[in-house]
Formats: C-alpha cells, sequence, structure tokens
C-alpha cells in the first residue's frame, strides 16, 4: 500500500463549540493512492404498485380411485430412499490434507457513497441525511442545462413528475433558526420587494390580466404552489452557503461560521421567493396593488456542475462523518486540477485498516457517477411551506 510520506493538515468539526479544530503533524493525515471511493453497493429498491393478481383456473376433480393410488405411491417413496440409505455400505473416510495456514491480508476497509448519510447523522445532518437517501432512491431523473432545470425539465425533455417534487421535508420555520437564512428574508420582505427589478417583473405578472380587472393568483393556480411559482413569482434573494463556500469561509477568515451545518447539508446555497398572493385593480385598469405576498424556499436536490477534478469538493467522508483538507479547497478554488486520494488520519500503522479513520473524498462529480453505473439517483425539486405575508407597504403598479 503506497502512502504519502508527508503529513497534511486537516480541519474536523469540534461537535462541542460548533467549530472547525485543526489537526496537523502527527494527528495530521496522509493520502492513501491505492484505494478510492466504492459505488458497489446496489441501489435502494424502486417502490412500484404490485402487478394485478391473475386468478387461478380451477384444476379438474381427480378420479377417486387414481388419487388412492397417488397418495399410496407418495408416501411410500421417502420409505424406499431411506431403506436404501440404511442398507448402502459406509464408505471408508480419506483424511484432509491439513492446508497451510493463509497469511490474512489486511485491507484498507471501503467506504460505499451510500453511506454518506449514515455518516451525516453522526454530525448533526438528519434532514441533509433524509434528502441524500431520497435521492439514491429516486428513478434515474436529471436536467441537461441549467435552464432546464430552472423549468423543471428532465433528460428526456419532459416536466418533472410530481414523484420528483418534495414538498414536505424542509419547512419555512426551520430554515429561518439559521441565523444567515433569517437575515437574507429579512432582506427580501423589507427591501428587496420593492426595487426596480421586483416592480418590473410584477407589472409584467399583473399586465396578463388588466383585461380582467382582477386576478386571484391562487385561485389561478389551484391552491399549488409549484404553479404559483412558475406564474406569480416576482423576486427572490439568495442565501450563499454551500459545503465548500463554508470550507472557504474558515480558511479565508478563521471565524466558527465556516462549519458545515444541517442547512448547508440540505440546501447548499438557495434562494427564498416571493410571490404575488393578492392584487386589486382599479376601475379603469390603469393600475394595480400588489397587498399580499407569500415568501417560501424553492431548490433542486442534484449535483450539476463540472464533471473534471474542478468539480465541487464536499468534504472528505469515512462512516464517522466528515473533515476537510485544506489542500483540495484550496486548488478548488484556484481551478487546478488535484488527484482525489483518501486520506489515513493519525497514526498510519494503527488506523490505515481501522474503519472510520480513512476518509474518502467526494465531489459532486461523484454522485453523476454513480447515476451513470447504477441508472438510478433521482434529482428532484424542493418547495417549502410558505409564509404569507400582508403588506403594510402595497406595492402598486402603473400600466401606463
Amino acid at each position: 500500500m503506497e502512502i504519502d510520506e508527508v503529513s497534511l493538515p486537516y480541519f474536523k468539526i469540534n461537535k462541542l463549540f460548533w467549530r472547525w479544530s485543526k489537526c496537523e503533524g502527527a494527528e495530521g493525515c496522509h493520502g492513501v493512492r491505492e484505494a478510492q471511493l466504492s459505488m458497489e453497493k446496489a441501489p435502494p429498491e424502486l417502490k412500484r404498485l404490485p402487478p394485478p393478481v391473475e386468478r387461478a383456473a380451477q384444476p379438474e376433480k381427480p378420479d377417486p380411485a387414481m388419487k388412492m393410488l397417488d397418495d399410496i405411491e407418495r408416501i411410500a417413496k421417502p420409505f424406499v430412499r431411506f431403506k436404501a440409505w440404511l442398507d448402502a455400505p459406509v464408505p471408508p473416510k480419506t483424511p484432509k490434507p491439513e492446508a497451510p495456514a493463509a497469511k490474512k491480508q489486511e485491507v484498507v476497509p471501503p467506504f460505499d457513497i451510500q453511506e454518506i448519510p449514515g455518516a451525516m447523522r453522526k454530525e448533526f445532518m438528519p434532514v441533509s441525511a433524509k434528502l441524500m437517501e431520497r435521492w439514491f432512491a429516486g428513478e434515474l431523473n436529471y436536467s441537461r442545462s441549467d435552464d432546464d432545470q430552472k423549468d423543471e425539465i428532465n433528460q428526456d425533455g419532459q416536466r418533472y413528475s410530481e414523484s420528483m417534487i418534495d414538498r414536505t421535508s424542509i419547512t419555512m420555520d426551520w430554515v429561518l433558526k439559521h441565523e444567515r437564512a433569517r437575515r437574507q428574508y429579512e432582506e427580501l420582505i423589507n427591501t428587496r420587494i420593492y426595487n426596480q427589478a421586483a416592480y418590473d417583473e410584477a407589472l409584467k405578472i399583473l399586465l396578463r390580466y388588466r383585461k380582467r380587472l382582477g386576478v386571484s393568483p391562487w385561485g389561478e393556480c389551484g391552491n399549488d404552489i409549484r404553479k404559483l411559482h412558475k406564474n406569480f413569482q416576482f423576486q427572490l434573494v439568495a442565501v450563499e452557503s454551500t459545503f465548500e463556500q463554508k470550507a472557504e469561509q474558515y480558511l479565508r477568515r478563521m471565524v466558527h461560521d465556516g462549519v458545515p451545518d444541517d442547512l448547508t447539508g440540505s440546501l447548499g446555497a438557495f434562494n427564498f421567493y416571493a410571490a404575488i398572493a393578492k392584487a386589486s385593480f382599479d376601475p379603469q385598469g390603469k393600475s394595480a396593488t400588489v397587498t399580499h405576498i407569500v415568501i417560501y424556499v424553492r431548490d433542486s436536490y442534484s449535483f450539476e456542475g463540472v464533471s473534471d477534478t474542478r468539480s465541487q469538493y464536499l468534504g472528505h467522508w469515512s462512516k464517522d462523518g466528515v473533515i476537510v483538507v485544506p489542500g483540495y479547497v484550496a486548488l478548488n478554488v484556484v481551478k487546478s486540477p488535484w488527484l482525489d486520494y483518501p486520506v489515513v488520519t493519525g497514526n498510519i500503522s494503527e488506523n490505515l485498516y481501522k474503519r472510520g479513520k480513512v476518509y474518502y473524498p467526494v465531489r459532486n462529480k461523484s454522485f453523476r457517477e454513480w447515476q451513470l453505473k447504477h441508472r438510478r439517483g433521482g434529482d428532484f425539486i424542493i418547495y417549502s411551506d410558505w409564509k404569507s405575508i400582508r403588506l403594510e407597504r402595497p406595492i402598486k403598479v402603473y400600466f401606463e
């Protein structure tokens, strides 16, 4: 087994203070060149409806006399076989040659990509784990471009089926418990919905209903947030927090905000959206006033991006959790190629063959490779529930 002699620093999560803890020198890690992330585990079984049960044809009733003869023959056969076994001579025993004891060859314990959700739970990321398990269990589904993903169009040119829409896993209350998300939420409802871009988009939407002198957005969309997003969404704000950005934050600013949390693992960088929920029109059809909006999260759970070594780095994983190797992050930031080696932490002779001590690099492209191998893995769209807001400052748009 070829091991890098150079000790590399790495960072692990200190769960007591929820900060990165640096390990270096004798506690650092070493590259392991002859191991790689496993993708051999079979995907979860697809849940399908059971096939219809066909009623078997009723057999004809047998003749009573023939049935009696068949029963006698069936009962007698086992006794005949048993007597033949008793009468057979006992074969002489031949001693087996003793094989030399084979020396047990130790191997680096494998780590399969489908074990990541279990490791996420150990890092207190239960929602992240649930979403990733859903992705593994899904049928093959992905978009061929960013535009297709935005429009929810899959690889076959079809709109994502309802089975690829998650409406229950993410709630606004849970998202807003995270300070960085709450800051952006307040930015959206206090500032962004009143800027020129929001005004222009609201005008374009309401102009469609000018001749009708009114519109009920929820009624138009059958109370479906997916349709409301498509037809009445007029402003958004981003919450930037991908795993790699979290790692970069730590390396650049050395602050505790760099530690990934369950929101990072679940949504990464995502958006809050604002959609028109209620609007009124003046009788002459010269203006309309937005009085109510809804705010919600919409995000694509996918692993898009470049498929070479610049693919987004998601950390090194083992069954016990995640670590970040700064060298990987630094090279990714400058778009430099990097050989994706696993690393063994701490003492090499003690830890090389211990499960949990060898961490495997994971990138977005790892999940795409798994998709190609197993023809499974379903990208899906997340819609949270929504916050309904009655605007203290209604948004008035003018058609002329």
